[in-house]
């Protein structure tokens, strides 16, 4: 199972606006600079992750990103469920299988699926920004903020 980009760039946008340093808004230049992803992308990510309370957005000259106020407490798994939507991991109907219904392989994949989403329902936004991953967030950050007073 591979995710898709926008869920990437949601749980990396995600991680960065929860361990900044917290003195200001984070803007989508910064995260789309320090990660290398588009400013277009960014903007349909940040607009689904403010639409689900899980960051607000505030326009004009000092607005930028925040965490919403119970998003440290989401899962990975609720996360990826949210962003990915339920897709199978394979499609038996289309173009129909001849196997369909006397196949095992669906349900084995199924079931890798509900362990794969199990196992990241115990891991939390604040689980996966601890130690040394905050370290390298605040890092970053204060090495943007450096070069734009610089």
């Amino acid at each position: 199972m591979q995710l898709t980009r926008f869920s990437d760039y949601a749980l990396r946008l995600l991680m960065y606006v929860a361990r900044a340093d917290g003195s200001r808004p984070i803007t989508i230049a910064e995260v789309g600079q320090q990660f290398e992803i588009s400013h277009h992308h960014l903007v349909k990510v940040a607009a689904r992750l403010s639409k689900l309370g899980w960051v607000t957005a505030t326009r004009g000259r000092h607005g930028g990103l925040e965490l919403g106020p119970q998003a440290q407490q989401l899962t990975v798994g609720t996360i990826l469920r949210e962003l990915e939507g339920h897709k199978p991991v394979i499609d038996c109907d289309n173009p129909p299988c001849a196997l369909n219904g006397n196949c095992r392989l669906r349900r084995a994949l199924d079931d890798a699926e509900q362990a794969f989403y199990g196992a990241l329902d115990t891991v939390t936004l604040a689980d996966v920004t601890g130690n040394q991953t905050a370290e390298s967030i605040i890092r970053l950050h204060r090495d943007f903020m450096s070069r734009r007073t610089a």
